[in-house]
């Protein structure tokens, strides 16, 4: 038997001053989707998930690109610690899962296939 699938190799885990979790696929994807005034007002935190802290900036100020860089800096406690209070918060009746646990849980949820409406229409015989 296997191991799990690898995550990704660019997995970002994203939380907010909320403690919601976002996971993202690529740097590309993190810096298209956040807006450039909340990151300037400090209102998220990224991180590999290995524990390695990414910088999430906003250069051109809250109008301008957002940017997204690794650091020498590693905080897999504080990674640990921030997913399992998301957990918590968000999802009290679920026991917390590991970063990489909770980054493959969300991945795979969001590739499995939605029955949208079309397939709820009546199927002609």
């Amino acid at each position: 038997m296997s191991g799990p699938a690898p995550l990704p190799p660019a997995t970002v885990l994203v939380l907010d001053r909320d403690d919601w979790l976002y996971v993202y696929t690529s740097f590309a994807h993190v810096t298209n989707d956040l807006e450039a005034i909340d990151v300037a007002e400090g209102e998220y935190t990224a991180y590999a998930p290995d524990g390695r802290v990414l910088a999430l900036t906003a250069p051109g100020g809250r109008r301008g690109p957002v940017v997204l860089a690794r650091t020498e800096e590693f905080d897999p406690v504080g990674l640990e610690r921030r997913v399992a209070r998301s957990w918590r918060r968000h999802h009290p009746r679920h026991p917390p899962l590991g970063p990489a646990e909770t980054a493959r849980r969300f991945l795979d949820e969001e590739s499995r296939p939605r029955e949208g409406w079309g397939a709820r229409l009546p199927k002609r015989g």
